[in-house]
């Protein structure tokens, strides 16, 4: 695996001189039907014409070029070539500011080419903006093993045509059902493994592990790489106004004890959401339908519904038999009702 990427600075500060648009986790892939993405690059590019009426400041939070999944910069730039020569073009007129997130491993590559200036965290003012991968509790303290996993999920879901991808009920296909109810007897046999390994002293790795299964359900319900109260911590042990991360891909503008976290979501699958900050005022809209988020998809964290939450209460709230899962039956029956 490769050393990370070299930015030009660690931390970059800048104050509030002009308009500024955030995206993150692009995503671009190889332009196959396993390229998340999904060929919405005339959409962004009208982002970035805004941006460049306005002499703005376009800020990618990270994951915007997917070489986990492409495997190399060659077929990105076949698929997605415009759109990359825009994004350069716009450094030249403008300013584009990276933010190194946890698929940018390879970000050397092309860096240069793309004439971004390149940063692990941005401030503006009193907001401090990061990828967000540094709150996760397992793939920031280990990005290079997380990202051979990642590579691996990718290469299944190649082979097999499918997307395995949570929450499930937005990706409620046969194959994800199996591979959930497949999850289920795999946390089955870990939990009877680390009955073992607590009985000979090994509770470390025991607990571990069935952190991770804990984790890995909290995204499901409704609360994707643990971001939410990481974030919150950092902004009040920062001082901060608010702080905006990407990674979880789950958009939201949330406020919290006096500190605001944004997520500026994805332009994966059918997601285009793109976060303004204009005379100090954070917002996250979504650049097809307009819709502007707030923190209605963060209820369930808020509410601390998820903070006892763990994998076999989640199975036993939701699994209905013979594949069939509650949040995915609901939505179907809505769907046929509809």
């Amino acid at each position: 695996m490769p050393p990370p990427p070299a930015t030009d600075v660690p931390e970059l500060r800048l104050t509030r001189d002009r308009p500024v648009t955030i995206v993150s986790d692009l995503h671009l892939g190889d332009g196959s039907a396993s390229d998340a993405f999904m060929g919405k690059d005339a959409l962004l590019m009208e982002v970035l014409d805004e941006v460049a009426r306005e002499n703005g400041l376009l800020v990618i939070n990270g994951d915007a070029i997917d070489l986990l999944q492409a495997h190399d910069m060659t077929p990105v730039l076949k698929a997605h070539g415009p759109l990359l020569r825009a994004i350069a073009d716009l450094a030249t007129r403008a300013r584009v500011i990276y933010i190194t997130g946890n698929h940018d491993h390879d970000l050397r590559v092309y860096r240069d080419f793309l004439r971004w200036e390149v940063v692990e965290r941005l401030w503006i003012d009193g907001v401090a903006i990061q990828h967000g991968h540094q709150f996760d509790p397992f793939i920031g303290p280990d990005v290079k093993g997380q990202a051979l996993m990642t590579r691996a999920h990718h290469g299944v879901e190649r082979a097999f045509g499918v997307w395995l991808r949570i929450p499930l009920h937005e990706f409620y296909s046969l194959p994800n059902r199996l591979t959930f109810w497949l999850g289920y007897r795999f946390w089955q046999a870990t939990a009877l493994r680390n009955h073992v390994l607590r009985r000979v002293g090994l509770r470390k790795m025991a607990d571990r592990s069935q952190q991770y299964m804990d984790y890995w359900v909290r995204g499901e319900a409704g609360d994707p790489m643990s971001l939410t109260a990481p974030a919150f911590a950092y902004g009040r042990a920062m001082g901060a106004e608010a702080v905006v991360c990407g990674h979880a891909h789950m958009p939201g503008n949330v406020v919290r004890g006096g500190v605001r976290y944004v997520n500026t979501g994805s332009w994966t699958f059918t997601q285009t959401q793109v976060t303004r900050l204009v005379d100090g005022m954070l917002t996250v809209r979504d650049q097809v339908t307009g819709r502007v988020y707030g923190d209605e998809l963060y209820g369930p964290v808020l509410a601390g519904e998820l903070e006892d939450l763990h994998f076999e209460r989640w199975w036993r709230n939701e699994y209905l038999g013979w594949l069939r899962f509650r949040k995915g039956e609901l939505k179907r029956r809505r769907g046929a009702t509809s």
